[in-house]
């Protein structure tokens, strides 16, 4: 109905996040680290970063959101340019029509 149908009735868009740098001898080492020091009584297994689904998405937002405060800023520039603009002309036009 009036070009809607396609708008509405789509569905939304899946997130499948694949970790593009996904190393398994890597992980078998540092498991085998932490399980070495684990047995040696050395230290506590320390505080490990671990995955937080969206944290990638978070920081990249942070980017999104400079980049969106640079628009509005550029946006504030224009308005300003704008006006300045309008006053000039409307300054010519009352000179001009005296």
């Amino acid at each position: 109905m009036f070009g809607f149908g396609g708008v509405f009735g789509r569905k939304p868009r899946q997130f499948n996040y694949r970790p593009l740098y996904y190393d398994p001898e890597k992980e078998a080492r540092e498991q085998r680290r932490r399980e070495l020091r684990m047995e040696r009584g050395a230290e506590e297994e320390p505080a490990d970063e671990t995955y937080v689904p969206g944290s990638i998405i978070r920081g990249r937002m942070g980017s999104l959101r400079r980049t969106q405060s640079v628009g509005r800023e550029k946006s504030r520039r224009m308005q300003v340019r704008m006006l300045v603009v309008l006053g000039v002309l409307i300054l010519l036009l009352v000179l001009l029509f005296r």
